[in-house]
């Protein structure tokens, strides 16, 4: 297995003879520990190279391998590809927490469909991730399907065929599968993408880089013909590595900086995220339920709350053909109210689902989910609306409902920007389901999950590191 930079930067070196004075380098780390096999547990550790800078573009690379008693009929999902694999990823720093997200592909997808179009993800990423995911309307019947035409499908002309293959990224054995690259940005780290954090300030202070990788492939793969069983692909474990990309300083400017430790600590203000888990179960179509949630949030800085329902374990299909178990399902028509520090977010509860579709945007700064209607929301206006029969669109629809709500004042800023909770957030959530097929929405139980987006401090001293929020 190896990953060629060159496929995805041109690194400006014509040959040894001219070479270019950088400031920017990359190193490869192969895992210092790795854990495989175990019942649920699959980990991969790393240390990061303590050099200059690390910046947003470092990533993890890594490769799926098919078992040697299965043919090949199987290629990454189309709306996360491979960043779905990752089940959780926790970065330390002198044993102490800096970040800690599970299923961190569920919060990247709306801010990666938000700030770019179906067709920039789909170029954009698709060497790193094997995301591919777009859809257009028939000339015809006027109905959103799924594009055949702009995605490694292919199918029959009606497009109803259910025996469809791929041409490219499908898994294969270790010597012919695809390698991918995830950025550290995607699996947690964000705030890499807006400073870079100066690990050469560490010393003899490591910092550790801990991946759960889910050990059920339909999560994050999809069969183009037939059913896929959780074992019969994995990830090869003993060639994950870590690609870092560090800013270089002049050793006398890292010399100085280092030296105005032992009197101003660095300080280092970040976004962090991390999960709480509910659970929901839906009633009969048409009848509307309620659930209330408590989300302990107390003395944090609330900058966005994310909601997402995902099928539990049992639920898992065998034979989705675009998104896996990559789902943030719709459940119906939704009504919304939320109780922040003893009052109510909004004057009246929300019912229009136009408005709880809005919420998203606003969440993501004004950029809209640039996903199909059909994708976000399966409800009451959803059903009076001619729908295709296309094999691949019903495995999307309804499937990509993310909820976000704004906590922003407006100050910007990671500090004095949102909003700190001085008691426990209370989220009233209703749902009324309304149909039992693509998705099925009635009578079933489901993982309802919030992602929280708070500020933390990060604080190196001279012989301490210090998180704190």
């Amino acid at each position: 297995m190896s990953y060629d930079l060159n496929d995805y930067f041109q690194l400006g070196l014509d040959s040894e003879a001219t070479p270019q004075n950088s400031l920017v380098m990359n190193t490869i780390r192969t895992p210092v520990d790795v854990q495989s096999g175990r019942t649920a547990l699959s980990k991969v550790t790393f240390k990061v190279p303590k050099v200059g800078l690390l910046t947003g573009d470092s990533m993890i690379t890594l490769q799926f391998q098919q078992d040697e008693s299965t043919s090949s009929n199987v290629t990454p999902n189309f709306v996360s590809g491979a960043m779905g694999c990752v089940e959780r990823c926790r970065i330390t720093i002198d044993n102490k927490v800096l970040t800690d997200l599970e299923r961190p592909s569920m919060l990247e997808i709306p801010q990666l469909y938000s700030r770019n179009t179906q067709n920039e993800v789909a170029q954009f990423q698709h060497k790193f991730l094997a995301n591919q995911f777009e859809s257009t309307t028939n000339a015809v019947s006027g109905e959103e399907e799924f594009n055949t035409g702009k995605t490694r499908y292919f199918s029959d002309a009606a497009g109803n065929n259910d025996v469809q293959n791929v041409v490219r990224n499908r898994v294969s054995t270790q010597a012919n599968s695809h390698v991918y690259g995830i950025h550290l940005k995607n699996l947690g780290a964000q705030f890499l993408e807006s400073d870079s954090l100066p690990v050469f300030l560490l010393g003899s202070r490591e910092m550790i880089i801990e991946l759960f990788f889910y050990k059920d492939c339909r999560e994050y793969l999809v069969p183009t013909q037939g059913t896929l069983a959780a074992a019969d692909y994995s990830i090869n474990y003993p060639n994950v590595e870590l690609v870092t990309t560090h800013i270089q300083l002049p050793d006398d400017v890292q010399a100085n900086e280092i030296a105005a430790l032992q009197n101003k600590p660095l300080s280092y203000p970040l976004l962090d995220n991390y999960l709480v888990k509910g659970t929901l179960t839906t009633p009969a179509a048409n009848t509307q339920t309620e659930r209330i949630y408590r989300v302990n949030a107390q003395n944090r800085e609330v900058h966005k709350l994310l909601v997402v329902h995902q099928d539990i374990g049992a639920n898992i299909l065998s034979n989705n053909r675009v998104v896996g178990n990559q789902k943030a399902l719709s459940l119906g028509d939704v009504e919304l109210q939320i109780k922040s520090n003893g009052l109510n977010l909004f004057e009246r509860p929300i019912t229009n689902q136009s408005l709880i579709y809005q919420q998203t945007t606003y969440a993501h700064d004004g950029r809209a989910l640039k996903l199909p209607y059909n994708a976000c929301s399966v409800n009451n206006r959803v059903n009076s609306i001619p729908q295709s029969d296309q094999t691949l669109y019903l495995a999307y629809r309804g499937t990509q409902h993310y909820l976000a709500v704004d906590f922003k004042n407006g100050n910007g800023g990671v500090f004095g920007g949102g909003s700190i909770q001085k008691v426990a957030m209370e989220i009233d959530y209703k749902v009324t389901p309304r149909v039992g097929a693509n998705p099925v929405q009635e009578s079933k139980q489901v993982d309802t999950d919030f992602y929280l987006t708070v500020s933390k401090m990060l604080t190196i001293g001279a012989r301490s590191v210090d998180i704190s929020f």
